[in-house]
């Protein structure tokens, strides 16, 4: 079984054995009486995937809520595997209903230099030696359930699509996050 499909299957089984919990968000109130947390704190386990690479990704996200609906979730990711390069997104986040997290924003991936690249720039004794790295715009797009646990946990499962110059990158795991601060 590929790591893809692996995290999927547990992605897949991690939301039917949330089921009961929907009944936390069926209908017991209204939009104005159900409690917010104001900050968010999650982190990430995914795979990501395009057309010429796979690579496992951890990741960790900070969300401000303004109130009920909109909140501002600053993302930071390492992807590993085929990509080897960390993300960046500032992403407007937008919670339309009880559970649901529609995300939309800009950000930037860095490229990392693989070991044989800083190994082969080292034996050529030029100025070429020096760190470089690549950066590249992104505009990111997504959606999250989260599902809640006691007081303070959430769980559930998160996709997104990164829109780069000519490549797009699906990311889709595991996020596991603690609520704090009440609106």
């Amino acid at each position: 079984m590929t790591p893809a499909r692996a995290l999927i299957g547990s992605s897949l089984l991690a939301l039917a054995a949330a089921c009961p919990l929907l009944a936390q968000h069926g209908g017991h109130g209204s939009r104005e009486t159900e409690e917010i947390h104001r900050h968010h704190f999650a982190v990430l386990a995914a795979g990501s995937h395009n057309t010429k690479k796979d690579g496992s990704t951890i990741g960790a996200d900070y969300e401000y809520r303004f109130n009920h609906p909109l909140g501002v979730l600053a993302s930071f990711e390492y992807v590993g595997g085929d990509f080897r390069e960390d993300v960046f997104a500032f992403t407007a986040a937008w919670h339309p209903w009880r559970g649901l997290r529609l995300i939309a924003g800009p950000g930037f991936d860095r490229e990392l230099k693989r070991p044989e690249e800083t190994l082969h720039a080292e034996n050529a004794h030029s100025a070429a030696a020096e760190h470089h790295s690549k950066y590249r715009a992104l505009f990111r797009t997504g959606a999250a359930w989260e599902f809640h646990w006691k007081e303070h946990v959430t769980f559930g499962p998160e996709i997104a699509v990164d829109v780069l110059k000519g490549e797009k990158v699906f990311v889709y795991g595991i996020n596991i996050g603690w609520g704090f601060g009440r609106r």
